[in-house]
């Protein structure tokens, strides 16, 4: 009896061991999949550690809870990304605080708020995609690992799955041309300036701004481990660059009968790699090198990018389906879950090249729906698995732009679709510029959540409160105004209206880029009416860091709109031959940039020091720091060393750079005019050339600050006193 009492009595505490060793287990593994949530907790809100808890749930579809759990908040997710989602949506719709570009320095209650009810959302999308390649040459080409790992930890708190990873692949063409008899000096003859990278990765350069130096290569390739290692902890599926064809010019000198075509040229004037067939055998070689060289450098991805025939590409006579689907089966053949990311941009993607692709391993990126819907155009992009996004920025311009009403409303005229919807799997956002228009970016990331178009009377009044973490009527009913006019979604507006400042210099100008206008869509006046009720009442947020610099952005543009009237009376009384008139608007026109050149270097987000300081740091030899240099200064004026329309394409509204770079090509065109009045023979002024003049400014070493001066809050309210009162 008492053996038998024994051995039921040991199996009994055997098995309470078993389950006490498979609970520990579990919680071992929950604990180690939502570390990376904690640890952003902790980096990013430490004084919320032990307040907020965090739980995985079983669920096929995204979703967050959020609810009170014995005096703290419990947040419930399916994955890492929801988890983290949902710790954003706390801080911003119950603390009304928000982790942002502008601001990584939260206010939070002195107690911590408990919502009142559980709070649920559940996405209607799987994938969320983020960034153009453009933004890694705009914005991010000289980021360093701090900066990064901030905008990793912004992409989880705001829903992204699947984000552009393209740094390094530089290196990935370094080793895969080293097997196709490449020297060093060969390949370094082909890759472009660290600034032109995704241009030439989208097949529409090759050189420009080189040669690369080799410290580039090893700072990048650390630099995307450890940006690739951050998002694969957080579940992220990065996207890498796919091999689709595009080979370097010299490729045929070194296989001449391989089927390569030439693609003539980018812009008119810039020489564009020419693409290997996908259906010589030659190709195929090289796209297994390619994906093995990628990798042994930065792991096994699932996501490729990469777009045949881009922008213009030439076809050469060859079948576009059983090309496009060479492509994709040289990628699945390296990994059997690989699935092709494919631009919608321009005619792209033809029904042509996707009709012979497998669905299951494709997907379409609609770049710019939040205008031009060719989800709709193309029905779905003819039955093919899609992401709704919107671009927003381009260029990286300065410029209040946001389309708010399409973006409330574009991803869930998709959903409801009755065609579309069968294929919509995710929504995304592309911009080609970050860091501007934060307002877009939280819009953009909320709708992630969302299956009904919002009410933005609403939202904006939400977002103030969450944005400056304070209730002020005030602040509300002026955001409600800039979301009525700056932000407004109106027909043909498709970029920013763009600042005369920027513009080069002449008596007919449309707009500051070949692409852009300088067309003001809204009422300039009733912009200015809610820019005045914004900044009544600064003493009471003026401390606050995104107040700190909305009010610059505004200001900044209210100086913009009245450039645009400075220069529209300066040409009327040019014609007019009017010398009083013309000296009056000349002469304010000159003192808008100046006080613009003012109020933008009171404030280290809209400086050009900080642009080039982060260029150079990028660099160990001053040889590096000086390429570096002159490839962030380039790429933002003349673009290239071409004069064509890509001449100021990435203008930026920057202090310093009005002084040192705009303001010279408007003294200069204004003496033109000045001396054209004087003379009675000069009925139109001789042509400027200002090209020659640009591209020195570029080329010359300089030592721009990177420090803000003056109070950014005062000198903005001061320069909107300035010119209101003169208005009145």
């Amino acid at each position: 009896m008492n053996r038998d009492f024994t051995k039921i009595t040991l199996l009994f505490l055997l098995g309470c061991l078993l389950f006490s060793c498979k609970r520990d287990e579990a919680s071992d593994k929950q604990e180690q999949r939502i570390r990376p949530v904690t640890q952003l907790l902790e980096k990013r809100f430490p004084t919320l550690k032990n307040k907020i808890l965090f739980e995985l749930i079983e669920n096929s579809e995204d979703k967050f809870e959020i609810e009170k759990s014995n005096g703290k908040i419990l947040i419930k997710g399916n994955n890492t990304i929801s988890l983290a989602s949902g710790l954003n949506y706390y801080l911003k719709k119950v603390c009304k605080t928000s982790f942002s570009w502008t601001n990584d320095k939260i206010i939070l209650p002195e107690e911590l708020p408990l919502p009142s009810q559980k709070i649920t959302k559940t996405s209607p999308y799987k994938i969320s995609t983020y960034m153009n390649y453009c933004t890694f040459g705009y914005s991010t080409v000289f980021w360093d690992w701090e900066r990064w790992e901030k905008e990793i930890d912004l992409m989880a708190l705001n829903g992204v799955t699947h984000p552009l990873a393209i740094v390094g692949v530089e290196a990935v063409w370094r080793n895969t041309l080293k097997h196709f008899e490449y020297s060093d000096n060969e390949i370094k003859d082909f890759l472009s300036g660290p600034a032109y990278l995704p241009w030439m990765l989208m097949g529409n350069l090759e050189k420009i701004g080189g040669p690369l130096p080799n410290e580039w290569f090893n700072r990048q390739i650390t630099l995307q481990k450890k940006i690739v290692a951050k998002m694969r902890a957080y579940g992220m599926k990065p996207i890498f660059q796919g091999f689709y064809g595009m080979v370097p010019n010299s490729l045929k000198e070194k296989f001449p009968k391989a089927k390569i075509i030439p693609q003539g040229e980018w812009v008119e004037t810039l020489v564009r790699p020419e693409v290997l067939s996908p259906l010589d055998q030659l190709f195929e070689e090289m796209s297994a090198v390619w994906y093995r060289e990628y990798e042994k450098l930065f792991g096994k991805a699932d996501y490729f990018g990469g777009d045949l025939f881009h922008e213009g590409g030439k076809k050469g006579g060859i079948d576009v389906s059983e090309a496009a689907l060479m492509v994709q089966k040289n990628m699945t053949k390296n990994n059997p879950n690989a699935v092709w990311v494919i631009q919608a941009w321009g005619e792209n993607p033809t029904e042509e090249l996707l009709h012979k692709l497998d669905r299951k391993s494709t997907l379409v990126v609609d770049l710019c729906a939040e205008f031009w819907q060719r989800w709709k155009e193309k029905d779905a992009f003819y039955g093919t698995p899609w992401v709704w996004s919107n671009i927003s920025n381009w260029g990286g311009n300065i410029g209040l732009h946001g389309r708010l009403d399409a973006i409330a409303e574009g991803p869930t005229d998709g959903l409801k679709d009755s065609i579309a919807s069968k294929w919509l799997k995710g929504i995304g956002f592309t911009p080609e510029g970050v860091e501007t228009n934060p307002i877009v970016f939280d819009l953009w990331s909320e709708m992630r959540w969302e299956t009904n178009p919002l009410d933005l009377n609403d939202w904006i009044q939400d977002y103030t409160e969450q944005r400056y973490s304070v209730n002020i009527q005030e602040l509300k009913e002026a955001w409600l105004g800039f979301y009525k006019t700056a932000y407004g979604t109106y027909e043909t507006h498709r970029r920013p209206s763009e600042s005369i400042f920027c513009a080069k210099p002449s008596l007919n100008i449309t707009g500051a880029s070949t692409w852009g206008e300088s067309k003001i869509f809204y009422s300039s006046q009733e912009f200015c009416k809610h820019l005045n009720l914004f900044l009544s009442v600064s003493d009471k947020v003026e401390t606050n860091k995104n107040y700190e610099y909305d009010v610059v952005d505004m200001v900044r543009q209210y100086l913009a709109d009245l450039g645009r009237e400075a220069y529209s009376e300066m040409v009327k009384s040019f014609n007019k031959k009017n010398n009083k008139e013309f000296q009056f608007w000349s002469e304010r026109l000159i003192s808008l940039i100046k006080d613009q050149n003012k109020l933008l270097s009171s404030h280290k987000d809209f400086i050009l020091g900080s642009w080039i300081k982060n260029a150079r740091k990028a660099g160990i030899s001053e040889e590096a720091k000086d390429l570096y240099e002159y490839n962030a200064k380039l790429l933002i004026t003349t673009w290239s060393e071409e004069n064509d329309g890509l001449n100021d394409y990435a203008h930026r509204e920057w202090g310093g750079l009005l002084n040192d770079f705009y303001l010279p090509r408007w003294v200069k065109f204004i003496d033109s005019l000045q001396a054209c009045l004087k003379d009675k023979n000069c009925e139109i002024p001789p042509e400027v050339d200002f090209f020659g003049g640009d591209l020195n400014w570029s080329k010359t070493i300089m030592h721009a600050s990177p420090y803000p001066s003056g109070n950014s809050v005062e000198i903005a309210k001061n320069l909107f006193k300035k010119y209101y009162l003169q208005e009145q």
